[in-house]
């Protein structure tokens, strides 16, 4: 699992080490023909097992199994209960072979996920299909729908839809419009899983009405006026609450440090080139956070690439709470 998806080291040496969400994670399977080839190239095809589980006096633990990778029963992927029912990687992202049949989309990247020092962590699994480009307001943004599953009982299936800023590779999610973030839908691995899985796949096939909410609320947001004095005075100090930068006394002077470093690159993020088209409007704002949340290293490094994928696929806290704060405060409100 060496061949990570188009990494390269001289893409974080641009302004915020800008680079795509997928870089260093994952294969590329831009060439792959088929929905089987995906999964064989990706090396996500299989599932997984529930064995009994002993203490090591030779005692069996009661209503809880361990999980084993399916091809090498040597990996132990998570412990369960007796409803877990796994849902083969297949199975989980069956959705994807119809999308890239009916022409919507291409398969893009996916494998095993990644753990500190980027080691891989055959309990979670993603496959990731780029869609069609599409522009808001002067901008292109990729669009992408991600698969994730997982067999350590935690978070079972997830699919989502996710949008990428062209120009300076950030991510970007749905705020307003009656939802916090764009389509998002979790199945547990339980023996209803199959039913759920179906309709879920309906609700998928519909990510073109959340590009369309997706270019409505750029719009909305453009409409705006939002200062860079009030982005400094009222933006800037909630991305450092939502942070909790300073937690005791013990490490203030340690957070003081963090806190001039956000504060560096929110003004570097906000002051660069691609948001000039923006000034002095709430997108601008938008576009500056979605930049410093979508690349801004973590303040606890533990050598993990995945990093800024999750950080989009979970729904960018800190760009939600300031599109939720400007939307409260500015009395914006998206209509369908």
């Amino acid at each position: 699992m060496s061949n990570y998806y188009r990494t390269n080291s001289n893409t974080r040496d641009i302004i915020l080490k800008r680079f795509s969400m997928f870089d260093g994670v994952g294969l590329d399977l831009s060439q792959a023909t088929s929905y089987d080839e995906a999964l064989t190239m990706a090396g996500i095809d299989y599932t997984a097992e529930k064995a009994p589980l002993f203490l090591e006096t030779g005692q069996r633990v009661d209503d809880h199994f361990a999980v084993l990778k399916s091809d090498d029963h040597s990996k132990i992927l998570g412990v369960v209960g007796n409803q877990y029912q796994a849902v083969s990687n297949r199975d989980a992202f069956a959705v994807a072979e119809e999308i890239v049949a009916e022409g919507y989309a291409d398969f893009e990247v996916g494998g095993p996920s990644l753990k500190s020092k980027n080691a891989v962590d055959f309990s979670r699994s993603f496959l990731v299909l780029r869609g069609e480009d599409f522009t808001a307001g002067d901008d292109t943004f990729n669009s992408f729908v991600i698969f994730n599953n997982s067999f350590d009982g935690s978070t079972g299936v997830m699919y989502r839809v996710v949008c990428m800023r062209v120009v300076c590779q950030n991510g970007m999610v749905r705020y307003l419009g009656g939802a916090k973030s764009q389509i998002k839908i979790n199945i547990a691995h339980t023996q209803s899983a199959e039913q759920r899985i179906k309709r879920a796949n309906k609700i998928v096939l519909q990510r073109e009405e959340e590009i369309e909410a997706i270019k409505r609320e750029a719009e909305l947001f453009k409409s705006a006026h939002f200062t860079r004095a009030e982005f400094e005075k009222e933006v800037i100090p909630l991305i450092i609450k939502e942070k909790k930068l300073v937690e005791n006394d013990k490490e203030r002077e340690r957070g003081h440090e963090r806190i001039d470093q956000v504060v560096s690159e929110l003004l570097q993020a906000y002051n660069a080139d691609d948001v000039q088209n923006y000034a002095n409007n709430a997108y601008r704002v938008i576009c500056a956070v979605s930049d410093y949340e979508s690349h801004a290293e973590p303040l606890r490094n533990t050598g993990n690439g995945q990093v800024y994928m999750n950080r989009i696929v979970k729904g960018m806290a800190l760009t939600t709470a300031v599109a939720e704060y400007i939307a409260q405060t500015r009395g914006l409100i998206a209509r369908a």
